[in-house]
């Protein structure tokens, strides 16, 4: 739906947004129950699947009739409560698999897939690496170091141990295949005193998925920005603004991992862009639009300098 821009809950959308039309909730075309958007006989991970964003996001791959939706999380009670909640949705047709693991360690997101080939008998072919931590707000030095370095065990070395264990337990880990979906944040394109940790930690991670893209040819890799959503990790100074839909993270989801949005693939997009004004720009897109552009008048971007 199109939104009014005069709308004072805007001021930290329309800075980041592409198209005329503003999604602030799940669209008509990206309703799960809609059979152009099943995801009948996929199996999907969720990291952080236990509440807020990515709990959402299950909910809304179940009643799309995926065949597994995995959720881990650090506390297995609050994954088991949530697979709990998802019965409700459930058509009897999803295997929901909650498993406790930390993405900082490597070990717990192998068992991850251990598991999961043990109960499906593959892997998985959508990965959401939703998992997330953000820090109270502060300049950089008015936190002790560890605090400060917190952000990027999580949001970066966890991203790089739930995508990295993925690609080693598939068959061929030279030749991986599958999607691969980054939760980012509009943080990462901006500065913003006070959230230096956060900030560049998730520009960390939109690099690395860049980087994904370009050694694995045959993944399919997208980094998306979930809005603003009011969840247990929002900043207070924001939750005024948080008036997008949590479901919205895991619709999209559902476009992403099919084919149609291949042109996407490497590119950055959001929750609430409008997909028919995106696929009236497939070229632009595909020339690099969305991505990360170094210092474009710089000749290593295609520039001729000043």
């Amino acid at each position: 739906m199109s939104t009014d821009r005069s709308d004072p809950t805007l001021a930290y959308t329309l800075p980041v947004q592409l198209t005329q039309t503003i999604h602030r909730s799940v669209p008509k075309e990206l309703q799960p129950e809609d059979e152009a958007n099943s995801q009948k006989g996929k199996i999907i991970v969720i990291t952080g699947g236990g509440t807020g964003i990515g709990a959402a996001a299950a909910n809304v791959w179940v009643r799309a009739g995926a065949e597994g939706v995995v959720i881990t999380g650090r506390r297995q009670s609050r994954l088991d409560d949530t697979a709990k909640e998802l019965k409700n949705v459930n058509n009897g047709n999803t295997t929901v698999l909650p498993i406790a693991a930390d993405v900082t360690e490597e070990e717990d997101m192998q068992h991850v897939y251990d598991e999961i080939k043990q109960i499906f008998g593959r892997g998985p072919d959508v990965v959401l690496a939703n998992a997330a931590a953000a820090m109270s707000s502060g300049s950089s030095a008015e936190h002790a170091i560890s605090e400060w370095w917190k952000a990027f065990e999580i949001n970066m070395l966890g991203l790089h141990n739930t995508v990295a264990t993925w690609i080693k337990s598939q068959a061929e880990p030279k030749n991986p295949v599958g999607t691969v979906i980054l939760v980012s944040s509009a943080m990462e394109g901006m500065v913003f005193p006070g959230f230096s940790s956060y900030s560049i930690s998730k520009l960390a991670g939109h690099r690395y998925m860049d980087y994904l893209g370009e050694e694995y040819r045959q993944l399919r890799t997208f980094t998306l920005l979930p809005g603003i959503v009011k969840t247990d990790m929002s900043d207070p100074a924001i939750v005024d603004f948080a008036k997008d839909e949590a479901e919205q993270t895991g619709a999209m989801a559902l476009y992403l991992a099919s084919p149609r949005a291949d042109y996407l693939k490497g590119s950055l997009t959001s929750i609430n862009w409008d997909i028919s004004e995106m696929e009236a720009r497939k070229d632009d897109i595909e020339k690099g639009m969305l991505k990360i552009n170094w210092i474009p008048v710089l000749p290593v971007s295609g520039g001729s300098g000043i």
